[in-house]
């Protein structure tokens, strides 16, 4: 599954890089399409993933996602609105900047919280 995330992931940024170069609505279009040909790759591997692993896996995926996404989705909300509003004067990015930065703190976050809340959960109920 991680490899074809991974693969995804580098055809989406080729094809993206590459139609960068190509203006207009059409180009828009087609951004728009392989950027979710990716995501429903990795979906689709993703549930794949999911069918095969037993009960005890699934219900430390969902605890995790649960119990450490939530407070990682915490600490990013206030990083993103921290950014948007203050980023200029606290790191010199433009607001849409740090829009962005606080935007990657709310994909990143939640799942440092679900990684250290998964080992966690492993570790409680061995």
């Amino acid at each position: 599954m991680l490899l074809v995330a991974l693969a995804a992931g580098l055809i989406a940024g080729a094809g993206t890089g590459l139609l960068a170069l190509m203006p207009g609505p059409l180009g828009t279009l087609l951004t728009v399409g392989v950027l979710a040909l990716a995501m429903a790759s990795v979906f689709a591997a993703v549930v794949w993933w999911w069918r095969g692993i037993d009960e005890a896996a699934r219900e430390a995926h969902k605890w995790a996602w649960w119990w450490g996404g939530t407070a990682g989705m915490v600490v990013g909300a206030v990083a993103l609105m921290t950014l948007t509003l203050r980023g200029e004067a606290l790191v010199g990015q433009s607001p849409a900047g740090a829009m962005a930065t606080g935007m990657l703190a709310m994909l990143l976050l939640p799942v440092l919280g679900y990684s250290a809340a998964w080992v966690f959960w492993w570790l409680r109920n061995r």
